[in-house]
């Protein structure tokens, strides 16, 4: 870890070495946009499309590719609103895991729903064709908010520590991959999809999944693939333990996969786009694990994204955002002024127990 105290040198080092290695992630998924138009592409597209419904794997997909991100966000909000709320006592935490366990079966219900309601009762699609979908939404929400109800009291108090930095560096990861990354390397490379008219030569022989089909903005590199692994990167390094690792790795994988099944990215888009949120998380994690000021570092990742996304009747919600983000760093400031730095957490949680030394 770059982050050994908590000295302005150490911060300014961290600083330095990640910003250079961000703009030569940059630099070289932007060079390597430059060969995009390879017939192998396509070829392997086709071939990874099936020609005909597969049964539970089309579902899989469109459930993994629409909710994945979505599931995740939620989990990671959930975290930190349940250890915040919780870590000053026992007591806290046993009154927080009993919401968390009735929220895991309000979110489980309220999204297993959605298999009966398709029609804008719930969420804000129409009709869809696999419903199915959000019932296994709903199963894995309802055993998120209970795992998260379970961690606040059985965890130390070092290890939620640990897992509260990793939800805070996941924002900080989406920030950098997708907000300052993803987004202007497509709208330099400015690759079409490939169900766009552009493509209509050859896309023709491709099967549309009715409830993803993508045809508009560009297809280098895959937004919701390098936005994936934003958010799991962190935990792989984090949690020691190849139990929990290899189906992070799994999970991510087939994210990417999704996106190539449903024809909304070409394969070398989702590649390259694993090539450089995976890269760029690492960097995030090796370099801002213990940053001094990470909630406010997270917290000004969220204000400037939506100022950069916002439409002009929507940016005030961006500058307040950022606004109450300082306001909360000059109060915390003030607080803790003359008091001790919070002591370092080591960047490693074991969930099967440490293994023995020596």
């Amino acid at each position: 870890m770059m982050i050994k105290d908590h000295t302005p040198a150490t911060h300014l080092r961290a600083w330095d070495f990640f910003l250079v290695r961000f703009v030569l992630f940059f630099g070289v998924t932007l060079f390597l946009g430059r060969f995009v138009e390879a017939q192998w592409d396509i070829n392997l597209l086709l071939f990874l499309n099936p020609d005909n419904y597969v049964p539970l794997l089309d579902q899989l997909v469109i459930f993994q590719t629409d909710w994945g991100a979505y599931y995740m966000a939620v989990l990671t909000i959930a975290w930190l609103v349940g250890y915040y709320s919780s870590r000053r006592s026992v007591r806290a935490q046993e009154i927080t895991q009993k919401i968390y366990y009735g929220l895991a079966v309000v979110f489980g219900l309220w999204h297993g729903a959605g298999m009966f309601i398709q029609k804008k009762g719930i969420f804000w699609w129409g009709k869809v064709e696999y419903t199915s979908v959000f019932l296994l939404l709903g199963l894995v929400l309802f055993g998120g908010f209970f795992l998260i109800g379970r961690l606040l009291t059985e965890l130390s108090d070092d290890d939620q520590r640990k897992i509260t930095q990793a939800c805070w560096l996941v924002i900080v990861c989406v920030f950098f991959v997708n907000t300052l990354g993803e987004d202007q390397i497509k709208a330099l490379v400015k690759r079409p999809r490939p169900l766009h008219d552009s493509n209509e030569a050859w896309n023709g022989a491709i099967r549309r999944l009715d409830d993803e089909v993508v045809r508009g903005g560009f297809s280098y590199i895959s937004g919701h693939t390098s936005s994936f692994w934003a958010q799991t990167v962190v935990f792989f390094w984090l949690i020691r333990s190849w139990r929990i690792r290899l189906p992070l790795l799994a999970l991510g994988i087939f994210h990417g996969y999704t996106r190539i099944y449903t024809t909304a990215h070409f394969p070398y888009c989702v590649i390259m786009a694993t090539f450089f949120g995976f890269g760029v998380s690492s960097m995030v994690y090796y370099c801002f694990w213990n940053h001094r000021h990470l909630p406010l570092l997270a917290m000004m990742s969220v204000g400037i994204s939506l100022l950069m996304i916002a439409k002009a009747s929507q940016r005030p919600i961006a500058l307040a955002v950022i606004a109450i983000s300082l306001i909360w760093f000059g109060v915390w400031h003030l607080l803790n002024r003359g008091k001790e730095s919070p002591p370092l957490v080591s960047a490693a949680l074991f969930p099967f127990g440490e293994p023995p030394k020596g």
